[in-house]
């Protein structure tokens, strides 16, 4: 679901105005797009960026141009790599860059200064407008400068080159905060600051928290966890991606863009010989002509690909010819990031059937794995290009060193890709079910949402395996011995299943295929989390965030759905009673929480009082876990008008899906994830029933007391507000985490945690405040999302050679 606002799309104009010095900023302008432009002036935005936030710097730029004004122009001066500056004290790349915003400006008019790390979810016009009642600049304190709106022409004698160039930060804050009537208050929500979010009106995004940033640009110093509003951040970029938003094109690359372009020319000849598995490839796609980009200075007999016909490509060239494949060799990694999404988008056009990447980069800059020099983001690029390309299939060789093999990353199941592919050309699919219920059901929803050939496996292990899986070997140990025979070849090309029980089965699976099977679990594991190829988790897990972690929000549980004819039958039904109807989903007893008389009694009488307040009724539900002592208060203490509906065993169930259907609101015992999500994703009101833990084992106890000494520190704030940065234990115990060594308690109240701060449901507790209503940017469509990122990544191998 894209995020509210103008959705801009690829033909939207712009250009670049290039800086007249290298210590002045490039701006990219948004001209006004209507007939008649606003006379209102140009809304200048000054972004501090640098090199490893690429990524951020795109969906930053994309947030203005879905929600800026149509009639008015927009500067927005990209403050990245300026000369002159001293920066041996800086934090990040861009630190004091906002400090000779004035000098920028020529002393003249108002700007916006912005980190790249934020998004707007509004105007930055509405912004850019306030009045600055006599202030030179206005922020939220005098001491957070991280979005300011500035009086450049009264900030000059202050904020200047000079004293950019030289002063520290705080001592360049404290100048201005100390100076009378210089600074004015600018409403929170400008900035609205990681878990602020479900306080304010949030205008401005700001991800503060340095070690969950979602798009991890720096994971050589962080370790990242998932932030609980990441899933605004991803929507926006799914949605650039979508409309291929660059902002930069082949007609107007980025600034940066002529000059990487013409050094290439004096580049020397560098000869790059594809890996085995590209020789492999082309023979099986049987290419028989191939289009060769490379430096111009690198000849043509060097080609990289051994097809019959070659031709040799300048990259600024016009081609409007297609071949069977196209390579691409010592040009992509010397040229701006910024550039890579048109670039990759120009070759694939002319590829019918392969696009090939070679690339150099550096050994010394393998360990940073930052921006150009990670394999992560070469593998993004092409995994979003295929967006737009479904049926190329493309591989990407990395030689890091001229002694050093090459890391090959190969995705040519291109069937999987397509969502009308035949059936023939589909991944087949094996579901191997668990014990529990709830876990299946997202099974079977990944399995019928892919649409390809799915075997479902029943439960197959009788025990559970060791604690220390790092030790385990892919192994038949504890299937079933009458069961064995199920699991012959042919072998699977993806193996979806949940919990710890089944992932040595799923690795001796992936063993007999070759390596050929890939696999994929929702949930956690607890195991290495190396093992997998992409692990779907929620926040109850508490998962760190890596690069094949999908972190979503809720479960993948989608609303069942109920028939026409049966939501008539019950709207009648319970047609007497007085709007509006708040569904009552209650739970029971689990493995982490408790749900006894007092319990109910307490979500009753909340319940009870919210329907009271509104003029309205409740109807609620039992489930199969609800304990009798609870039934009985039900039956006993309901005092208003209501509905309820008792689960028996062996019942067709049609009043669950029909009042969810039906109901204004929800009121849901929180021991239960995918109620959780089943009421959250109808986008109406929901109140969380908190109940109290149940004690954990000894065994538990001392993983939650080491984990939580461990992140102490991040869950500290600063003196500004923000959370303090990640230390040394931090990030050892990922360490320890991720390879399966340590593991945390599953944790319902980080769910409730994440839900609330999001915007998505509050306590039952506050039910007597103001009206609640949902958040104006609802939960995506997790399900469509994992959906088509298990496709994008359908078929994709790593190995080296």
């Amino acid at each position: 679901m894209p995020l509210p606002g103008n959705s801009p799309t690829p033909d939207r104009p712009f250009r670049i105005e290039r800086a007249t010095s290298p210590e002045m900023p490039h701006c990219v302008v948004l001209p006004a797009m209507t007939a008649t432009p606003a006379e209102a002036p140009p809304v200048r935005i000054y972004l501090g960026t640098e090199q490893a936030q690429i990524r951020a710097q795109r969906v930053f730029l994309f947030s203005v141009e879905k929600h800026r004004d149509p009639a008015r122009e927009y500067r927005i001066y990209l403050m990245k790599d300026l000369s002159g500056f001293n920066q041996s004290h800086w934090r990040t790349g861009f630190t004091n860059y906002r400090y000779a915003i004035p000098a920028f400006a020529g002393g003249e008019g108002r700007a916006i200064y912005n980190d790249v790390d934020q998004i707007y979810l509004e105007d930055p016009a509405h912004l850019f407008d306030l009045a600055l009642e006599q202030h030179g600049y206005r922020s939220i304190s005098p001491e957070d400068t991280s979005v300011m709106l500035i009086d450049c022409a009264r900030m000059l004698q202050l904020w200047n080159l000079k004293s950019a160039r030289s002063g520290r930060k705080r001592e360049l804050i404290n100048t201005a905060a100390r100076t009378a009537g210089l600074w004015g208050k600018l409403e929170d929500g400008w900035n609205t600051r990681d878990e602020e979010y479900s306080q304010l009106t949030a205008r401005v995004l700001h991800y503060t928290a340095l070690h969950k940033q979602p798009w991890q640009p720096t994971p050589a110093v962080y370790s990242y966890h998932p932030h609980p509003l990441e899933d605004l951040w991803f929507e926006l970029e799914r949605e650039a991606d979508a409309l291929n938003y660059g902002p930069f094109t082949a007609e107007m690359p980025s600034p940066w863009f002529e000059e990487a372009l013409n050094a290439l020319d004096q580049r020397p000849p560098a000869p790059f010989t594809a890996s085995e598995g590209a020789a492999r490839l082309v023979s099986a796609l049987d290419l028989h002509d191939l289009y060769w980009y490379h430096p111009p200075a690198q000849p043509a007999a060097e080609a990289p690909l051994a097809v019959e016909q070659v031709t040799s490509c300048a990259l600024h060239g016009t081609r409007e010819a297609h071949a069977d494949g196209v390579a691409v060799t010592g040009l992509l990694e010397h040229l701006p990031g910024e550039d890579t999404p048109w670039l990759l988008e120009q070759l694939a056009r002319h590829a019918r059937k392969l696009l090939y990447i070679g690339l150099e980069l550096s050994a010394e800059a393998e360990a940073a794995d930052t921006g150009l020099d990670s394999t992560r983001w070469w593998q993004r690029q092409l995994r979003t290009l295929t967006r737009h390309h479904p049926r190329l299939a493309w591989q990407l060789d990395i030689r890091r060193g001229r002694n050093g093999g090459v890391a090959v990353i190969q995705s040519a199941m291109t069937g999987a890709r397509l969502t009308q592919g035949a059936e023939a050309s589909s991944p087949t699919v094996w579901l191997l079910l668990s014990e529990h219920v709830g876990d299946n059901a997202q099974l079977r929803t990944l399995g019928t949402e892919l649409a390809w050939p799915v075997i479902e496996k029943p439960p197959l292990i009788d025990f559970k395996p060791a604690r220390m899986m790092p030790l385990t070997r892919p192994s038949l140990r504890g299937v079933n011995q009458a069961r064995r025979d199920e699991l012959q070849a042919p072998w699977p090309d993806i193996v979806i299943s949940t919990g710890r029980r089944n992932v040595n089965l799923a690795r001796w699976i992936q063993q007999q295929s070759g390596g050929h099977t890939q696999l994929i679990w929702v949930g956690r594991p607890r195991a290495p989390l190396h093992w997998f190829d992409l692990i779907v988790t929620t926040p109850q897990y508490g998962l760190p965030a890596r690069e094949h972690i999908l972190h979503n929000l809720l479960p993948l549980n989608r609303p069942p759905e109920v028939a026409e004819d049966v939501l008539k039958a019950w709207q009648a039904r319970l047609g007497d009673l007085p709007r509006p109807w708040y569904g009552v989903l209650i739970g029971g007893t689990g493995s982490l929480k408790k749900f006894d008389a007092e319990d109910a009694r307490r979500m009753v009488e909340a319940a009870a009082g919210l329907a009271r307040r509104d003029g309205g009724s409740l109807l609620i539900t039992t489930s199969p876990r609800t304990p009798t002592e609870v039934r009985r208060v039900l039956q006993a203490e309901l005092a208003v008008p209501n509905h309820l509906h008792e689960w028996h065993l062996g019942q067709q169930d049609h009043f669950y899906p029909a009042m969810l259907a039906l109901a204004d609101g929800f009121i849901v015992s929180d021991d239960s994830a995918s109620m959780m999500a089943e009421a959250i994703r109808t986008h109406r009101p929901v109140w969380l029933h908190q109940l109290e833990p149940l004690p954990l084992s000894r065994h538990a106890r001392r993983q939650a007391r080491f984990a939580h000494w461990m992140h102490q520190r991040t869950r500290q704030t600063s003196a500004r507000g923000t959370h303090r940065q990640q230390d040394w234990r931090g990030r050892f115990f990922d360490r320890l985490y991720i390879n399966g060594i340590v593991r945390t308690p599953r944790d319902l109240g980080q769910l409730d945690e994440t839900l609330q701060i999001r915007g998505l449901c509050q306590p039952l507790q506050g039910a007597g405040e103001p009206a609640f209503r949902p958040p104006a940017i609802p939960v995506p469509d997790e399900i469509r999302a994992t959906v088509e990122e298990i496709r994008r990544r359908a078929g994709e191998r790593y190995w080296k050679e």
